[in-house]
């Protein structure tokens, strides 16, 4: 076993061999996206479609998590707080 230092072990609380073989995960399903997104399903499907970001492939619906964060992020009132 590769062992990897102490600094790379406290900055990201795990191995990094582990991260870097393990990749992030892109596109998601609906139901993934409204509990990452707290909205309710009617919401990411309308978010999804006018950012571009729903793809259908047969009956499964996947939603580009990256495209979609742009598009929300597109939203976001600088310098305000609420």
């Amino acid at each position: 076993m590769e062992k990897i230092s102490e600094y790379d072990f406290f900055k990201t609380g795990k191995d990094v061999k582990e991260s870097k073989t393990k990749r992030a995960k892109r596109y998601i399903r609906c139901r993934d996206a409204i509990e990452r997104y707290g909205v309710s399903r009617p919401t990411v499907m309308a978010w999804a479609t006018q950012s571009g970001a729903l793809f259908k492939i047969d009956a499964t619906v996947l939603i580009d998590m990256e495209t979609l964060d742009r598009f929300i992020e597109s939203y976001r009132v600088a310098g305000e707080i609420y």
